[in-house]
């Protein structure tokens, strides 16, 4: 004798469904959380070796940091890189720049190199990129330019780097009713330009080698491009954190 084989019926073939649905979609969570947490440890590193670098550099320029800019005969020299008089003030995302003139690249190189923040969205459409190339994610502290190190007197509650970013509606491709994300280079005590990209955190560099998430400041952050959560440490005009 045959025994018959019992079919699913419609019923349990839809509960089937929905039931894998709710299972690949926490997956699908847990993959992403896992993901965040991995790109904000690699900050965080990146950071820390940011860090190595600098003292490293104030160990060789008598505890002076150096200039987040300064005009040279060759062209603008920013910390991270020389960009040449024929480039600047150039279309944006067409500007060169040579990183192995800036004063950290050799003890960059030194330590092992750092990385391009993972979390930054340099694959997104509100990408405006400002240089060929990106330069990490990072800005600095523009007040620790020409400082002496000494001079500081609470190492652990002043930053020397960290998540940085700008809302860009006023240079091509660009526009008021299409504003972008760039890389920025500075954070200081008037613009908005930390980015919090480790679900609503931004990682910061201090003084004393240690890397610490901060949240935004509460009613900081720039209404322009929301998704991006770009604002700020403390209250505009506070050098809390920098100084």
């Amino acid at each position: 004798m045959r025994t018959a084989k019992q079919a699913f019926t419609l019923v349990e073939l839809m509960t089937v469904i929905a039931i894998l649905s709710v299972l690949i979609m926490l997956s699908l969570s847990m993959v992403k959380q896992v993901q965040r947490r991995a790109y904000a440890a690699s900050c965080a590193s990146n950071l820390r070796q940011l860090g190595v670098a600098t003292h490293l550099y104030l160990s060789d320029h008598q505890q002076l940091f150096f200039n987040y800019s300064e005009n040279t005969d060759d062209g603008k020299l920013w910390y991270f890189g020389l960009e040449p008089w024929s480039s600047v003030g150039g279309p944006e995302g067409k500007r060169t720049l040579d990183p192995t003139k800036g004063p950290l690249y050799p003890y960059i190189q030194s330590v092992g190199g750092v990385e391009i923040c993972k979390a930054f969205p340099y694959d997104s459409a509100l990408w405006k990129p400002k240089f060929k190339g990106a330069s990490y994610g990072y800005g600095y502290n523009t007040f620790l330019s020409g400082r002496s190190l000494l001079t500081i007197e609470q190492p652990s509650q002043v930053i020397i780097f960290g998540d940085c970013a700008e809302v860009n509606n006023f240079q091509a491709p660009a526009s008021p009713n299409h504003p972008m994300l760039e890389e920025f280079y500075m954070i200081e005590n008037t613009f908005t330009t930390v980015h919090f990209r480790h679900d609503g955190l931004a990682e910061m560099l201090f003084v004393d080698g240690h890397v610490e998430a901060l949240p935004p400041e509460p009613g900081t952050e720039d209404a322009r491009l929301p998704s991006e959560h770009v604002g700020r440490i403390s209250p505009v005009g506070s050098m809390k954190w920098l100084w």
